[in-house]
């Protein structure tokens, strides 16, 4: 180790330290079993920190927010960036070569207008006014933790919280002319390969819809100076856990009577 580099890290905070070895992780896909302990985020807010210093050092547009409501001990927001947002029916995925790809089965909404930073906090109304297209939408997981199921939630919440990119599928028109805020619906989701007998699943939206997510990701955000921009989307959970999906298959997502999401993962 040089004397320059030596005196970069003794500069470096322990947020950005952190956030640099989550970002090589991302980079290189050298898993790392957990972040020295001290590094560790002592707390939700710590864990955000280091999330977004890893946004920073990674230079990547935010092309999309994951987020659902909070739940005790539990802050669920993370960036998904651009460059992993994959639109068509085939996606290429990095090292998948025989191995399941696992994604959640969701609805993306997309920013028609910014909501950004400001001190008033967001109604529901004006967030629903601000939304435009909804997608069909798989949300790709992955991780940089080697035994994630080992560690604590900030330590999950500084690496984004399993995102690793977005399928965002066709474009779609809710039941009878519904908005966002009238879900949830219920509905069946059939995954098949083509030509074969498709597996059913009951679907129920975790939040019991979208809009109640989104308002406080909103509002989230605008505490911490940051904001949702036109043109990003927003996930909030899944409807049916995670999926294991097989590279190289021609595969159906079916979303009940709202569509269908065609998809082929190659390697």
């Amino acid at each position: 180790m040089t004397a320059v580099t030596q005196a970069a890290e003794a500069i470096a905070s322990p947020r950005e330290q952190a956030a640099n070895l989550l970002v090589t992780a991302r980079q290189t896909g050298m898993l790392v079993e957990r972040l020295p302990v001290e590094l560790l985020p002592a707390s939700l807010d710590d864990g955000f920190a280091i999330q977004q210093e890893v946004s920073r050092q990674l230079g990547r547009q935010i092309g999309a927010w994951k987020c659902a409501l909070p739940q005790p001990g539990k802050v669920i927001a993370a960036p998904i960036y651009d460059a992993d947002i994959h639109r068509g029916d085939v996606c290429r995925m990095s090292g998948s070569a025989g191995v399941a790809v696992r994604a959640e089965p969701e609805l993306a909404c997309l920013l028609k207008c910014d909501l950004p930073p400001r001190r008033g906090v967001y109604g529901e109304a004006e967030v629903l006014d601000a939304l435009g297209d909804t997608h069909l939408a798989l949300e790709l997981l992955g991780c940089r933790y080697a035994c994630p199921e080992k560690l604590t939630f900030p330590e999950l919440l500084a690496d984004g919280l399993f995102n690793a990119g977005l399928v965002l599928g066709p474009r779609v028109n809710l039941f009878d002319g519904a908005t966002p805020a009238d879900l949830p619906v219920e509905f069946d989701l059939g995954l098949t390969r083509i030509g074969e007998e498709a597996v059913t699943l009951t679907g129920r939206h975790p939040d019991q819809g979208v809009l109640a997510p989104i308002v406080w990701l909103a509002n989230f955000l605008r505490a911490r100076g940051l904001g949702l921009y036109a043109g990003q989307a927003v996930i909030t959970g899944s409807y049916a856990g995670v999926l294991d999906l097989t590279v190289g298959r021609e595969l159906l997502i079916r979303f009940g009577e709202l569509g269908t999401l065609p998809i082929s993962f190659l390697s």
